[in-house]
This record gives C-alpha cells, sequence and structure tokens, in this order.
C-alpha cells in the first residue's frame, strides 16, 4: 500500500516547517505548496515533494492537492491585505477546492482567541472566517486553537534588549512548535479528532514576562529586559514603524483582555498533551551540535 500524502500549504513557515517534518518522520508522503521551490528545498529537503503555487491561485491550488489524502494549513498574512487575501480567502479556496478533490481530512491553525466576537483584530479575525469556510466544506477537519508559541520569544531580543509589550498578568502556557507537530500528525489518523475544534496549551503557565526572563536567563543572557506600556508601543508604532507593528499590538491587547480561553481537555484526550518545558526548549536551542544530532 502507498503512503498517504499530505499536502501542507505554508511549508516554509514557523509553524508549518516542524509539521512537514514530523509528518515525514511518521511515515507520510510530504506535498509541500510553495512559491519558490528551490529555496524551500533548501529549508525541508529533498524528501518532500514540491507543488509550485500561490494559496489565491485556483488552478495550482488544485494541482497540489490531486492524490492527497489530507491537507494541513498553516497560513500567516502580515498585512492588512494578506489577511483577507491570504488566510481567509487563501484557507477557504483550499478548503473547497480540497471537498472537490475528494481529499479525506483537513487540519488548520487557528488560535486560542479566534472568534466571531474578535473582529476588532484583523487577523484574528480572517482566520475565523477561514474556520467557517472549513467548517462548511464537508472535509472532516480538526481546527487547532494553539496559545503563543515558544518560538516567538526570540523576536523579543533587539541586540541588547529583550522588549516585553505591556503589563500583561494573566499567564500564558506557551507551547513548542515540536508538541504542535506531534498533534497534528496524530490527528491525521485518529478519527476522533475529527470536527473538532482543539484548544492547544503547553505545561506551564508563565507571564509573557517569566517567559521572557526565562528565555533571556538560557539562550539570550546578553540581553536585558524592559516593560514598555501598550499604549506607548502603541505610539512609538504610529509615529516611527508606520504601524508595522499593528497587528502584534491588537494581538497583545486580546491577551491582556481575554488570556487563554476555552479548554485544552479534550485536545489531551484525544492527542496528547504537549510536555516540553521552556527551560527545556530553551537548552535544546543552545545545545552544541553533535555527530548524531546532525546527521
Amino acid at each position: 500500500m502507498s503512503q498517504p500524502i499530505i499536502l501542507v500549504v505554508g511549508a516554509t513557515g514557523m509553524l508549518g516547517t516542524p509539521v512537514a517534518e514530523r509528518l515525514l518522520r511518521e511515515g507520510y508522503r510530504v506535498r509541500a505548496l510553495v512559491r519558490n521551490p528551490e529555496a524551500a528545498r533548501q529549508r525541508l529537503g529533498e524528501h518532500v515533494e514540491y507543488a509550485s503555487g500561490d494559496v489565491r491561485d485556483e488552478a495550482q491550488v488544485r494541482a497540489a492537492l490531486r492524490g492527497c489524502a489530507g491537507v494541513h494549513i498553516s497560513l500567516q498574512g502580515h498585512t492588512l491585505a494578506e489577511f483577507e487575501a491570504v488566510e481567509h480567502q487563501g484557507g477557504a479556496l483550499v478548503a473547497r477546492l480540497a471537498a472537490e478533490q475528494g481529499v479525506g481530512r483537513i487540519s488548520y491553525v487557528s488560535g486560542a482567541m479566534v472568534s466571531a466576537e474578535a473582529n476588532s483584530a484583523p487577523q484574528q479575525y480572517a482566520k475565523y472566517q477561514a474556520e467557517q469556510a472549513i467548517r462548511q466544506s464537508g472535509v472532516a477537519y480538526t481546527i487547532f486553537k494553539p496559545t503563543f508559541f515558544m518560538e516567538t520569544l526570540p523576536l523579543s531580543v533587539q541586540g541588547s534588549r529583550a522588549i516585553v509589550v505591556g503589563g500583561q498578568r494573566r499567564p500564558l502556557r506557551y507551547v513548542a512548535a515540536s508538541d504542535f507537530a506531534g498533534l497534528v500528525a496524530r490527528a491525521f489518523r485518529t478519527p476522533e479528532a475529527a470536527g473538532k475544534d482543539l484548544f492547544v496549551y503547553g505545561p506551564q503557565a508563565l507571564t509573557p514576562y517569566e517567559a521572557t526572563a526565562t528565555y533571556c536567563r538560557i539562550a539570550a543572557p546578553h540581553a536585558k529586559i524592559s516593560t514598555t506600556p501598550l499604549w506607548m508601543m502603541r505610539a512609538l508604532n504610529t509615529l516611527f514603524l508606520r504601524g508595522a507593528l499593528s497587528p502584534y499590538l491588537t494581538i497583545v491587547q486580546l491577551a491582556q483582555r481575554l488570556g487563554e480561553p476555552g479548554d485544552p481537555a479534550a485536545t489531551e484526550r484525544i492527542l496528547g498533551a504537549p510536555t516540553t518545558t521552556l527551560e527545556q526548549w530553551c537548552q535544546q536551542r543552545t545545545a552544541p551540535l553533535t555527530v548524531e544530532q546532525g546527521a
């Protein structure tokens, strides 16, 4: 029996790459829809099949889905226009064509704070609209709603400073992308995961300041931590950064207001719980590469 093919849309992204790699280790054939196959090959290697195309191009998406047993959607826009065109419309197009092509399963990376009520946050609302399109596609789906990822913590370090935005006192259970990838891979072979919205939270509850301090202590000891009020970052973003941080600051504001809604109990019962602590994740990033690790 031939190995089932899973198409990964967004395979070169921060979250898509670990999923593609985990699916390969689990014995699936992985096909990646990418705009630049040569650059993607340098990141993902020779064991992945590459379908050249854009998630907004119907003919290219249809061709990439042909013969696939499942598709994993991991899309990330960076501007208001991309939130609508890529995250919403792109995700909806993949879902519609997956149904047309007879694809058996869809998994989708949404977010813990994504809901109809979060329409003040353009990226969150675009993901909500993509969720709705996936649910209506008729394809068996698993919508993952993860909290913040540990992989975002290095972004707070700029030179010799680590900046924590806002006075967020609600703890967050940061999750490692490698743990999340394991859940995605298990979902494709777990019938009970179909038709579910699954919240994904890590094993520790830490405020953003505590998480940043842990990261800096282990992985960036040169960085001095400072806290910048949200109102000040909004002013700096408007005056000097031309609004480049607006999507991120909106999510920070949502996190301050909502914390982590939802319950990960169903995820942990069906697929297992993430186990990597932030200390372990940081130590993995700083561990010297051995011959075995590089093989």
